[in-house]
């Protein structure tokens, strides 16, 4: 009898399994052609359609391959629905794409209205169209909030931009115009995937967040990690974290990551040497077993560009000077120090609450 019933156990064992399998195939599915997703994925082609045809108005048709698209969709949640299937909607019509990073998926927060940008970089208009979130009949006239065209293309932006001054005071896109002239800019300039995973994060470019994206190349260059990767510690943070965690695969969920945030009396006690130091990267040695770190600074750049009249552009024209520079860290990025930790010792015992770094950098050197 209990030979005949192991056959069996096992059919049975077998048969649950494969039912399991197929169930969850069916709800992978079933996400895919949800009616929440095939609504969001509506709207995202209706989105593209509308901003191609609001530019044809104003300019000419735009040929696919000029279309850049910005948007929050797979962040934004209106009404708590999953808006990732907007971005499929948007692919469809503009053809835009990961790969020729001109598709950019913006970080926002969940409450935050969904919002898409379609850029045309053949005659540098910008249509902006905006989710209302208290509608969701995708059908309602007043669905789509605050649409507006605009030219944006940075030449056209720096010899007109006392006239774009009550523009972005009446918020032409929403309150988004910095981080949509500044992406939008940047990728017809060409930018390198390493910077869009950046300001995607961050949720727009500036002179903050290439400071990361410096120091970042700079330590692969100059300083690069064993199989252990690298700790950073921000003892002076910024926009630069943004850029170092994209870049460097640094989080402090993967314990990689730390940093606190010194008030002026904790700069200004710092010993003189040390009062320039942002940041401190560390990296395991094989040979010695033990980790090494060096303390860097950050020399931001004199561009000796006029003011153009507008601040926000100012910032974008600034923005957009170091994208000339990504292959010259040095010129920016400075060691202050560079050490050897003690025997036994990791980077995270020196990011411990009440522990200063600086101090112990300065017992390690010897300095005094």
């Amino acid at each position: 009898m209990r030979n005949m019933l192991t056959p069996m156990k096992n059919t049975i064992l077998i048969i649950t399994i494969v039912t399991f399998i197929f169930a969850m195939y069916g709800i992978c599915l079933g996400a895919e052609n949800s009616p929440q997703y095939d609504k969001w994925a509506a709207t995202g082609k209706m989105a593209a359609e509308k901003a191609i045809a609001l530019i044809s108005k104003t300019a000419s048709k735009p040929e696919k391959e000029n279309l850049i698209v910005l948007t929050n969709a797979g962040y934004s949640e209106p009404g708590g629905d999953a808006t990732q299937g907007a971005l499929d909607g948007l692919v469809s019509v503009t053809a835009a794409g990961r790969g020729r990073n001109t598709l950019v998926e913006i970080h926002s927060d969940p409450w935050t209205p969904l919002w898409f940008a379609v850029f045309d970089k053949g005659s540098g208009y910008c249509t902006y169209l905006e989710i209302n979130n208290k509608v969701h009949d995708t059908a309602a006239e007043d669905f789509f909030i605050n649409i507006s065209v605009e030219r944006i293309d940075a030449d056209y932006l720096y010899d007109h931009a006392k006239e774009y001054n009550d523009k972005f005071d009446k918020k032409i896109f929403g309150g988004n115009e910095f981080r949509i002239l500044t992406i939008a800019n940047a990728i017809s300039e060409g930018a390198p995937s390493y910077v869009v995973r950046s300001f995607e994060f961050h949720d727009h470019y500036c002179p903050g967040v290439n400071s990361g994206i410096l120091m970042a190349n700079y330590l692969k260059k100059n300083f690069p990690p064993d199989d252990k990767g690298y700790f950073i510690q921000s003892v002076t943070p910024w926009c630069k974290e943004d850029a170092l965690q994209v870049m460097l695969n640094v989080t402090a969920g993967k314990k990689s990551y730390s940093l606190y945030h010194p008030s002026d009396s904790d700069i200004a006690a710092r010993k003189s040497e040390f009062k320039d130091v942002s940041t401190i990267a560390y990296r395991h040695n094989k040979k010695s077993n033990q980790w090494e770190g060096i303390a860097l600074s950050f020399v931001w750049a004199d561009t000796k560009l006029p003011s153009t009249g507008n601040g926000l552009i100012d910032k974008v024209r600034d923005a957009l000077w170091y994208l000339d520079y990504l292959d010259k860290p040095e010129d920016f990025v400075k060691v202050i120090k560079s050490f050897e930790l003690p025997e036994d010792v990791t980077p995270e015992e020196w990011a411990r609450p009440g522990v200063d770094p600086m101090e112990k950098i300065s017992n390690a050197i010897g300095y005094k």
